[in-house]
């Protein structure tokens, strides 16, 4: 999926982006899997030393299900309106193009007691035949602890970094509003080309649920094709015992997890 996938809203020379409640367009869905049998086997161990008889293999069959969501990519003048822009941003487009990218994935329990208490959401950008190489100019959220966070609205700074608002839609030129920011959520990897988010559980509440991601996509001048691979690993409490799990890397969910971005 390219740029301008799903429009904005727009009124008065003013753009306001609502982050969707659930995914609304599926790249990929499956089951997680344990990283290797070797996961499986130290799971079967652990059980018996505590003395518990249980099918470890029947158990990983009802590993949560995940959904990847197509990326929704936009140039940023296309949603920023370069008039409105401060003067140092403005500048910045002349050097490099930017765009806004949305990711998502979700997250399903299938069994009780088989939940995610940890995921990582990647994404690596690809070099072009000139070796060129994109990069994550920034990161949105960067870092979500509180409880629950409902109504984050973000903005683009002038120096080109995602910043919290409290105005207003009318207020701003453009922005993002998420409905609800669950923690605990860290992002890594600003200014490099494997950007990741990292979901934890918070409060005995495991992770759940659709997860929007927000980057800015800084790609040099004269790169027409920036494409990017997608991946996700977690860690799985299986009636209490941590299962390592990663989304299926057969050869045809890592085809269709590249994608073409610009």
């Amino acid at each position: 999926m390219g740029i301008g996938s799903k429009r904005p809203v727009l009124g008065g020379g003013k753009m306001w982006m609502k982050v969707p409640d659930t995914i609304t367009e599926v790249l990929w869905e499956a089951s997680l899997e344990p990283t290797d049998q070797d996961a499986v086997d130290r799971l079967r161990r652990e059980w018996a030393a505590l003395g518990v008889t249980r099918d470890a293999r029947g158990a990983v069959r009802s590993l949560p299900a995940v959904t990847i969501g197509h990326p929704e990519v936009w140039a940023l003048p296309e949603v920023y309106p370069p008039h409105r822009m401060p003067a140092m941003l403005r500048g910045k487009l002349d050097e490099n193009d930017f765009y806004l990218v949305r990711l998502a994935c979700s997250f399903r329990t299938r069994r009780k007691r088989v939940e995610v208490e940890w995921a990582r959401f990647l994404v690596r950008f690809l070099p072009d035949n000139a070796r060129r190489l994109p990069t994550a100019f920034d990161l949105h959220p960067l870092r979500v602890t509180q409880e629950v966070r409902r109504n984050v609205r973000v903005t683009i700074g002038p120096s080109l970094k995602f910043q919290e608002v409290n105005v207003g839609v009318g207020e701003i030129a453009f922005g993002i509003e998420y409905s609800e920011l669950q923690p605990i959520i860290s992002a890594a990897g600003v200014g490099e080309s494997e950007p990741s988010w990292d979901y934890e559980e918070a409060r005995g509440t495991m992770v759940q649920g659709a997860k929007h991601m927000h980057l800015l996509l800084k790609v040099p001048k004269g790169m027409d094709t920036v494409r990017a691979t997608l991946d996700l690993v977690a860690d799985v409490s299986v009636y209490g015992s941590r299962l390592s799990a990663v989304f299926p890397s057969t050869e045809e969910v890592r085809r269709h997890l590249t994608v073409r971005l610009v």
